[in-house]
């Protein structure tokens, strides 16, 4: 990348991610977002709760933020679709590692649900420009839990009650369980469309080999536990520093290999990958979900070559993030031996569903997912603006792709 290319992008970034009160002198015409429901605010000072109403046709909802951890730990039990990403403490990692604020909201209706909404928000100097989100990339999704999960006259008022609020920006992702309950489109929401894919755990095991799988699945992964067996793979279980630190080291020799396979300078794309990735964000999530996160490492001659991280909780087990050593690992197919196991230890703990996650569009790992049987559901985050920051982003994500692709061209 050429100085001027570089000097450019940083501008962008800034402009983007640190100084979004530039954007206000632009002159852009605004979309107004349609307000459902009228809200009156009881001031407090950021570090105190905050107190309002949300008046709607059904009656007055009582909002509180953030939510006291009782009434959240009582409200998670009864959602029945509650995954790790929407544990009190999921939160707590979120801001211990990137300076995100506890913005999370209690809503009391008027027939006596309590809904809550986890959430944070990226502080600023002025309520205006702050940005708010459930949850942020690279985090999970978040979403609305509720006793015996959310209705959609529910989403409608939260939604309402988000589009009144002052922050610059408000996003919430609902996970594929709740995605139901939520609208296809609203008036003033920008709706981005996602999709993840999902393994039904029904029936355990027995199911999966004799209904679910196919025959080329089921050779596949008969051929992983063959191989594993007859190389001397060892797999080591837990959530130990010491696992945290394998996966973290063979995380930064992929992204190494990637940067070799785009031919792009190894320095730029591991700097981006430790800051989308950062090491603390996996030390944090170990250590404060120490029954919840699951880790494996497979190791070969002791040297780790594959490994994953599950997080189990409820009905759902989530595979949430996974890296090889391809050179090792693909001939041995560890990757395979490794969601057997995942799934297996879903299975065991009585989850319902193993959700794999987004797969980012590449078409190599969604046909890995479906070859282990996830089927695609739909969803979709919902964003809502006082600027068109969607647009600019994916403006921006192009200018980075454009130059990524001339720097590679130049090299080669």
């Amino acid at each position: 990348m050429d100085r001027g290319s570089r000097r450019l992008g940083s501008t962008l970034r800034l402009l983007l991610f640190r100084s979004p009160e530039h954007w206000a002198v632009v002159s852009i015409r605004l979309g107004g977002v349609v307000r459902r429901a009228s809200v009156s605010h009881h001031q407090a000072p950021e570090s105190e709760p905050r107190e309002w109403d949300v008046h709607t046709g059904d009656g007055v909802t009582r909002a509180v933020s953030p939510v006291p951890r009782e009434t959240w730990a009582k409200v998670l039990a009864a959602d029945p679709g509650a995954t790790a990403f929407l544990l009190p403490q999921w939160l707590d990692c979120i801001c211990s590692v990137r300076g995100w604020q506890d913005a999370s909201r209690l809503y009391r209706t008027a027939e006596g649900r309590e809904l809550v909404l986890p959430m944070v928000r990226r502080p600023a100097w002025f309520r205006a420009l702050s940005l708010q989100s459930s949850f942020p990339p690279g985090w999970g999704t978040g979403g609305i839990l509720a006793s015996g999960g959310v209705r959609p006259d529910e989403v409608d008022m939260v939604l309402a009650d988000l589009a009144s609020d002052r922050a610059l920006r408000t996003s919430v992702r609902p996970d594929f369980a709740a995605a139901p309950a939520w609208p296809g489109g609203a008036p003033g929401v920008v709706t981005v469309p996602r999709r993840v894919h999902v393994l039904d755990l029904d029936g355990g095991m027995d199911a999966l080999w004799s209904q679910r799988w196919s025959g080329k699945s089921r050779r596949g992964l008969r051929s992983s536990e063959r191989k594993a067996e007859q190389a001397g793979l060892v797999i080591e279980s837990g959530h130990s520093p010491e696992l945290v630190s394998a996966f973290y080291d063979l995380y930064l020799r992929w992204i190494d290999r990637r940067a070799r396979e785009r031919q792009l300078p190894s320095a730029v794309v591991r700097s981006r990958g430790k800051r989308a990735e950062p090491l603390a964000k996996f030390q944090a999530v170990a250590a404060s979900l120490p029954g919840t996160c699951r880790i494996h490492v497979a190791r070969l001659d002791g040297e780790p070559v594959a490994a994953t991280i599950s997080l189990l909780h409820g009905s759902i087990c989530i595979y949430w993030r996974g890296v090889s050593d391809k050179r090792t690992a693909a001939p041995l197919r560890a990757n395979q031996f490794l969601q057997l196991r995942s799934i297996k230890e879903a299975c065991d703990a009585g989850c319902r569903y193993y959700e794999m996650g987004e797969s980012g569009g590449v078409t190599s790992l969604e046909q890995f997912k479906a070859n282990l049987g996830g089927g695609v559901r739909t969803l979709a985050e919902y964003r809502i603006e006082r600027l068109p920051l969607t647009g600019l982003q994916d403006r921006l994500g192009r200018i980075r792709n454009a130059v990524d692709a001339r720097l590679a061209t130049r090299r080669s």
